[in-house]
């Protein structure tokens, strides 16, 4: 066999195999994507929120925020004002196999307008609004409806994103609800001051918000998450409907409220908020952590404890000291007030913002919310005193 001809079969060789190794890459490229489509729209309990089979989803809002003067979109028009008027509305938006967790905090604008695109944005009549969640919740199979409010800083855009990105992750099979309030009063220390006010005042407007979903669209299984400052508004709204003799009614009750790092203040939340909880929630989940620096640094503007604080990594001595403090928000052999300890799996990047970033996190919010009985989670570990009280911290995975 002469040189060329050895060349020329060497040559032949290496481009077979050049286009043997980009076909396999390209099929199990493919494949990767396929699979990641069918996982993202296929394997998923997200149905009744579904409006296509290209990942579109439909989602609700309920917002105090007042208009700014002039025709156009209403998600253009919001303002940074509070008001007592409610607006109602829905919208859609088309969610990319490829959002995960991690993506939000860390994601620019450019990178949260491709994964989470927002398709329409619909202002509401009221009467609309009702029919159109109702009959979501009525095709949901616990008949539920899962209600959010945001916590500082977040404009109305990111409020929608926010709602698509938690039930995008969550994948509960349920429509999901916003309450947004103007929470964006800038980032300075009178911007956090004048949040601090708005979220107070919005407490009526989700008061309002509460009853309207309890008397006109009756879920089996309402289910409240606030996070942050939204705590604030949240615990102040259930303390406005404490004298509401329509939520004596047990069907008419919030079934679960869950509390992600909130930005409460814990003496008052112990003195004046836990008797009208246990009124009006049947089950109350705080999620706490000692890492929190968000929560630090209102602890020293409000020179008072903040309710989303634990003290986990302190010595045993003042551990076991603000433990019990903690401890004091729960009745000895009641489970509708549970303590959760995020500590050990807090590795976000403020230790604020878990509630966005951690997967075990929404594995026990999911088990507590579809589980009418306290779940069982085994990356959770239970304390319990001898007087009948229970702290649970939860760990990462083995």
């Amino acid at each position: 066999m002469s040189r060329g001809t050895r060349r020329a079969l060497w040559s032949l060789g290496l481009t077979l195999l050049v286009l043997g190794g980009l076909g396999a890459y390209g099929y199990f490229l493919s494949t990767t994507r396929a699979l990641e489509r069918a996982e993202s729209f296929e394997f998923r309990r997200m149905q009744v929120a579904r409006v296509s089979d290209d990942g579109a989803y439909r989602f609700f809002f309920v917002t105090n925020r007042v208009p700014e003067g002039g025709e156009g979109p209403i998600d253009g028009r919001l303002a940074r004002t509070r008001g007592a008027q409610l607006r109602f509305g829905l919208f859609e938006t088309e969610i990319a196999p490829t959002l995960g967790l991690g993506m939000w905090l860390n994601a620019s604008g450019w990178l949260l307008e491709e994964e989470i695109r927002i398709l329409r944005v619909r202002e509401l009549e009221r009467r609309d609004f009702l029919d159109q969640v109702r009959a979501m919740v009525d095709a949901s199979p616990q008949r539920a409806l899962l209600m959010l409010v945001h916590g500082y800083r977040t404009d109305f855009d990111f409020a929608l994103r926010g709602t698509a990105f938690l039930a995008h992750i969550l994948d509960i099979n349920a429509p999901v609800l916003v309450f947004d309030w103007p929470a964006d009063q800038g980032d300075s220390l009178r911007g956090y001051r004048r949040a601090r006010e708005v979220a107070t005042g919005s407490a009526s407007e989700l008061a309002d918000t509460l009853h309207l979903v309890s008397q006109e669209i009756r879920p089996g299984r309402l289910w409240l998450i606030a996070n942050s400052l939204g705590g604030e508004v949240a615990v102040e709204a259930v303390s406005r409907i404490f004298a509401d003799t329509d939520f004596s009614d047990p069907e008419s009750e919030i079934d679960q409220l869950v509390l992600t790092a909130p930005d409460v203040d814990y003496e008052r939340f112990h003195g004046d908020y836990k008797e009208k909880l246990a009124a009006v929630v049947r089950n109350t989940t705080v999620y706490v952590s000692s890492n929190d620096r968000a929560l630090l640094i209102s602890r020293v503007i409000n020179r008072g404890r903040r309710l989303g604080q634990s003290t986990l990594s302190k010595a045993d001595a003042e551990l076991f000291d603000e433990v019990e403090g903690l401890l004091e928000l729960v009745e000895p052999g009641s489970e509708r007030v549970a303590l959760v300890d995020v500590t050990p799996i807090n590795r976000t990047r403020n230790f604020h913002n878990f509630s966005l970033e951690v997967p075990e996190y929404f594995d026990d919010v999911f088990l507590r919310l579809t589980n009418a009985d306290e779940p069982q989670n085994r990356l959770r570990y239970r304390f319990r005193t001898p007087e009948g009280k229970s702290y649970s911290v939860l760990t990462r995975g083995r």
